[in-house]
């Protein structure tokens, strides 16, 4: 963003970072993390309920004698307190794994967010692209129907043969129809970059209809640990740490369990006094529990367990692969971008150069009509590709910091 300085570009950023369904979701996504960390964080502490009880019972007969309808009551209050005491580390494992996940969908959701950055910034190149091709394409069809009307008039007067004419009609009825797709890509491009940016797309967006200027070079001897702040690796990353923790925890479900639960209260059959200190009972407990049999599941998780963790190990190394891939793919394409646009500029100015001649030449009677209409339309090609290498040089600067994880010279981490 600060490459291109565009205001437009910047507000078009927040809007599209404010409105954007799929980021929302991501968003959410980050929330329900923190909830299931808070969960595993809690059964760390001790658990504590509150109950109360109260039942009435009649009893008519006791035995082969009758009581003549005798009522019983009774109430009870308790406070009970269970912890399992996590002597191996077992739930300290799992609260763990739970945080890695909290970083990994943070990581997620910057890359959510550098993506859609990129991903408005790219379709507004597109779309500025799209619009530049459509005043090319009219200005071409323009000149077309104004050489058609020229031929015409001096056909009519037999000053041209009428292979001329049917050129020209050929030639203005394809740049008409040229302009037409190109109208098209423009209305695509427009309502894409509408429906990044939340809002409906009625293909209506206004703004500067000229592309960027040309980003600077790459400096030299950019250093391979810029690509530890992309957020796809840093979350491949917690993404293993989380599996590692999991597997330690699966492991310790062959320990033994202890628990420690306590319970205290009144009970009394007057509800009245059921908070008296005359009424009140409780009890405390220990327990060691250790599993002797259960099927094979806790081996089988402890091995699911384990494939999960050597899934997250290749993911990450195949992601800090694609990551390398990403920079010396767009690295090279830069400096084949930058030439071909040279090339296509030069290209461009020499067809325009090559078109006024022509031009001349056929007025003074010295060249064809044929070869001047050769002329025109390779001046009209020449500068629809350098509009296009223009915007694909931008283009591929955004995939390179996008690839970098950011600007050359600034590292950042989550």
């Amino acid at each position: 963003l600060e490459e291109f300085d565009s205001s437009l570009l910047k507000a078009l950023d927040e809007e599209a970072l404010a409105n954007n369904s799929e980021l929302q979701r991501v968003v959410a996504g980050f929330g329900q993390r923190i909830s299931e960390a808070r969960i595993a964080g809690a059964d760390l502490m001790p658990s504590a309920d509150l109950g109360l009880n109260g039942a009435r019972q009649k009893i008519s007969t006791f035995g082969p004698t009758s009581t003549g309808g005798v009522i019983f009551e009774n109430y009870d209050l308790a406070l009970n307190l269970s912890w399992e005491l996590d002597l191996w580390g077992r739930l300290r494992n799992l609260t763990s794994a739970a945080l890695a996940r909290v970083e990994l969908t943070a990581a997620e959701l910057e890359a959510a967010r550098l993506s859609l950055a990129a991903q408005v910034t790219k379709s507004w190149l597109n779309w500025i692209e799209a619009q530049q091709q459509v005043d090319q394409a009219a200005r071409t069809a323009k000149a077309y129907v104004e050489n058609q009307r020229t031929l015409e008039s001096r056909f009519k007067r037999g000053l041209t043969e009428g292979i001329e004419v049917r050129c020209i009609r050929g030639l203005t009825a394809s740049a008409q129809a040229d302009l037409a797709t190109r109208r098209q890509s423009r209305d695509a491009a427009a309502r894409y970059l509408e429906g990044l940016l939340g809002r409906y797309p009625s293909a209506d967006l206004g703004g500067p209809m000229h592309l960027p200027e040309l980003p600077s070079r790459i400096p030299a001897g950019l250093p391979a640990e810029l690509i530890e702040r992309r957020p796809d690796l840093i979350a491949a990353e917690r993404q293993l740490a989380a599996t590692e923790r999991e597997r330690r925890a699966a492991q310790k479900d062959l320990l033994p369990r202890i628990s420690l639960t306590a319970g205290g209260g009144g009970s009394s059959q007057d509800f009245s006094r059921l908070l008296s200190g005359d009424f009140r009972v409780w009890s405390l407990a220990g327990n060691l529990t250790q599993p002797i049999f259960q099927g094979g599941r806790i081996l089988a998780n402890i091995d699911r367990s384990t494939s999960l963790a050597e899934q997250a190990r290749a993911n990450y190394r195949n992601a800090a692969l694609q990551a390398f891939l990403e920079v010396e793919t767009t690295l090279a394409a830069e400096s084949y971008l930058r030439e071909q646009y040279q090339h296509l500029e030069r290209s461009a100015a020499e067809a325009k150069a090559a078109e006024a001649l022509a031009w001349d030449g056929y007025r003074k009677g010295n060249r064809e009509f044929l070869d001047t209409l050769d002329a025109q339309r390779s001046a009209a090609s020449a500068r629809s590709q350098m509009i296009r290498a223009r915007n694909l040089l931008l283009q591929n600067r955004v995939d390179l910091y996008l690839a970098l994880g950011g600007p050359f010279a600034e590292s950042r981490s989550l």
